[in-house]
């Protein structure tokens, strides 16, 4: 396997790290619908604010959300909502 093939099963495989928390894919499911901020996702999903942007974080790191800053505010959006498609395979 050469350096970017094996490159590119690496960053597949942070992405399948970041989805194994029950939560994380909670938060995705709530952002498909819309841009969240982190004070009103952690509410809605029912954990504290920084634990909330600790999930954000990483599923930001893998490249499955982007966040929008509005001056104080920052905003999540899903932006590869393909991955809660094939979490319904699970299912």
């Amino acid at each position: 396997m050469d350096e970017n093939t094996r490159r590119r099963y690496e960053l597949r495989a942070e992405m399948f790290k970041a989805l194994a928390h029950p939560m994380r894919i909670y938060m995705l499911e709530k952002l498909r619908s819309r841009t969240w901020c982190v004070c009103e996702l952690a509410a809605a999903v029912g954990i504290e604010k920084s634990v909330a942007s600790k999930h954000l974080s990483q599923l930001k790191s893998v490249g499955l959300i982007q966040d929008e800053k509005h001056g104080t505010l920052v905003e999540y959006r899903l932006i590869a909502p393909c991955v809660l498609d094939m979490a319904k395979c699970t299912e």
